[in-house]
């Protein structure tokens, strides 16, 4: 066998476990090249070679934004945090509030992005943290209030509210830590955090999806846009994205594995409109992307969702548990298999209809769900087909048709506790005749006489439901109070 780079690294892993050298070591390939806080990473990363491995001590290393070449590796001692703000140490105190000046940073706005109505900057990137935790962005010093702060571009300020003195005060400044262009970097054991990435541009890649990217056991916590944009034969594995502010991952292209990350609480402090984009994770133009062995959680929006054109998608293994809008979404899409998930709490926030499922499959076709468990607590939906009218695709029209669901187990507690089925706004005879298919599934529910199962165009119960439809003959319902 030849042996590489990362051949020794993994024996080196070895001999951490059987003490020989300190988990520090092993956190890096030997002969990496050292990198300490107050090194300039970008700089250090833009001299080398191609190919070059940097081992990042432990310690802060702020407003980092680097470019790297073709293979570059970039792995983290414990405790090696990449921060995107600077420290905002020297307010004076004027007309009630506290202001900061000499703040030049204003970074990239999207267009077309859609704020929630009460967080009209939801598209300026510019973020202000007190002890780690976001501020409110308002858009008018008047509107300023307990938890927010308001950037005066024409005066270059920040203006807080609350009293900073004696506190953590951070205003993020960089794009991104790592900007996506070249193939086959890796990203591996740092922290990644408050970094001013626009809307739809992650820290991690920025906006461009790269080829053959590796990110592997990072903390990307806190950044504005994204956490992670990755393109074709990327791996996203191990990692904790949490609390960014639009989403966590974003993906285009083929053969993506996102595999044991938890993934949580992203989608809420940037302000944007969750039904226009946000959540756990969102990819489109895919073809076999693999979804597995994550535990999304507490996002604002869906837990993961395939929207546009992706097709042979595999989610399995997966924990979806709490995410407001809904678990797993497969929107205008193609072939997909939803296999041995476990989801709970899902779609609380998006219940009306048969929204808010945590499965749910909209005018996609050729999906099969499979050996699911789902519990839907107060609110939410179960799985979900839904038809309306949204034209055609790159493989052929976007109608819900040739799914099959079968061998599930699906319970729905409590009077709110959402319903099951598929349902139509537009071609209703499509849905109808479309080959869809239930069967082999247990559902539980409280009373066999609530209309918890849809078909078509309405709601029923299970045993009108199974007459109409003709679906879930070979089902059982089991009526547990």
């Amino acid at each position: 066998m030849r042996w590489t780079l990362r051949h020794v690294w993994l024996v080196t892993l070895l001999q951490v476990g059987l003490g020989a050298v300190s988990a520090a070591e092993a956190a890096c390939p030997p002969g990496a090249e050292p990198l300490r806080p107050g090194d300039d990473v970008a700089a250090r990363a833009r001299a080398a070679q191609a190919g070059t491995a940097f081992c990042l001590a432990a310690g802060e290393y702020r407003m980092q934004a680097v470019r790297p070449k073709r293979g570059q590796q970039f792995f983290g001692e414990p405790g090696a945090v990449l921060n995107g703000s600077r420290w905002l140490t020297r307010f004076r105190r004027e007309a009630g509030f506290w202001v900061a000046g000499g703040q030049t940073q204003q970074g990239v706005r999207q267009a077309g992005e859609e704020c929630l109505p009460d967080r009209p900057r939801c598209s300026h990137p510019e973020a202000v943290f007190v002890d780690d935790r976001p501020l409110t962005a308002v858009a008018k010093r008047s509107e300023l209030r307990r938890g927010t702060f308001y950037f005066d571009y024409a005066a270059d300020e920040i203006v807080v509210f609350d009293d900073p003195t004696g506190r953590k005060v951070e205003a993020s400044v960089s794009p991104y830590a790592f900007l996506g262009g070249v193939a086959d970097v890796v990203i591996d054991g740092l922290t990644i955090e408050k970094y001013s990435s626009p809307i739809q541009a992650g820290a991690v890649g920025s906006n461009i999806a790269s080829r053959g990217w590796v990110v592997r056991d990072n903390d990307i916590r806190l950044n504005y846009g994204l956490g992670v944009t990755v393109g074709t034969e990327s791996r996203v594995v191990g990692n904790r994205i949490r609390d960014n502010g639009e989403m966590g991952i974003g993906c285009v292209g083929d053969d993506i594995l996102i595999e044991g990350n938890e993934i949580s609480g992203n989608g809420l402090f940037a302000g944007l409109d969750p039904f226009w984009e946000g959540g756990g994770g969102k990819c489109a133009l895919t073809r076999r992307l693999v979804v597995r062995g994550n535990h999304t959680h507490h996002n604002n929006a869906y837990g993961f969702w395939t929207d546009i054109d992706n097709i042979d998608t595999l989610y399995e293994g997966n924990r979806v548990e709490w995410n407001a809008n809904g678990g797993l979404s497969h929107e205008i899409s193609y072939a997909a298999v939803i296999r041995d998930n476990t989801f709970k709490g899902n779609g609380r926030a998006f219940d009306i209809w048969l929204w808010g499922g945590a499965i749910q499959i909209q005018n996609s076709q050729d999906v099969e769900v499979t050996g699911n468990t789902i519990e839907v607590i107060g609110g939410g939906n179960a799985i979900t087909l839904i038809q309306q009218d949204r034209g055609d695709g790159a493989y052929g029209p976007y109608d819900t048709v040739d799914n099959h669901v079968h061998g599930n187990r699906i319970v729905l507690r409590g009077k709110a506790g959402g319903a099951s089925g598929a349902i139509a706004d537009h071609a209703p005879g499509v849905l109808r005749k479309g080959r869809n298919r239930f069967d082999d599934n247990v559902y539980v529910v409280t009373d066999a006489s609530e209309d918890r199962f849809a078909w078509v165009d309405g709601f029923y119960d299970f045993k009108t439901y199974r007459k109409k439809s003709g679906q879930d003959g070979g089902s059982r319902l089991v009526v547990r109070p």
